[in-house]
């Protein structure tokens, strides 16, 4: 969806957006965000013009499926997330590099001037709020690095090692010491 700046008026611009397919993805051999969509993406938002810049403020509601990074298994992970924020016209932007970032730097975004690409705005917010490392719950205890049989069903038979090679590197170390 895009917004043409000239068609945001004076009182501002409502939005509602819903997709229902994972419309961020490029290319269907290149997944960029390998996620399912558990229920559609909708997002409340409101467009202010403030001279030449935008501001944007609004909610994102989305529930995904990722999989657990100790477990690996699917498991559905709710956003909701806010926007606020500001877009600025490229031209309007530092000339320079700036060297360091303030803490107002974080709300602006740069854009042509021309055209807000809401698709893309929206597409940001969630993959922001994606965790690097999902965990489909704080307890996850994870796949047996030996067997490989995932902990949450139940347990293996493997012998796991008192402790590590490098505990017991130490061990030796202590008793030749004292």
């Amino acid at each position: 969806m895009i917004v043409r700046v000239e068609d945001i008026p004076a009182e501002g611009l409502d939005i509602h957006f819903e997709k229902k397919e994972r419309w961020w993805q490029p290319e269907k051999d290149k997944p960029f965000l390998d996620v399912e969509l558990v229920r559609p993406v909708i997002a409340e938002l409101h467009l202010n013009l403030i001279a030449e810049k935008v501001h944007i403020k609004g909610e994102i509601n989305v529930v995904l499926q990722l999989f657990c990074s100790r477990c690996l298994e699917p498991f559905n992970f709710p956003i909701k997330a806010t926007m606020d924020f500001m877009l600025v016209p490229r031209w309007l932007g530092p000339q320079t590099e700036a060297l360091r970032l303030k803490r107002e730097d974080m709300e602006v975004e740069f854009f042509d001037g021309v055209e807000i690409n809401i698709d893309q705005a929206v597409a940001e917010q969630i993959f922001l709020n994606v965790p690097m490392k999902p965990i489909c719950k704080p307890d996850c205890k994870g796949l047996c690095p030996i067997c490989g049989t995932n902990l949450n069903k139940g347990r293996c038979s493997c012998e796991r090692p008192r402790f590590s090679p490098f505990y017991e590197a130490m061990q030796q170390l202590k008793k030749k010491v004292g």
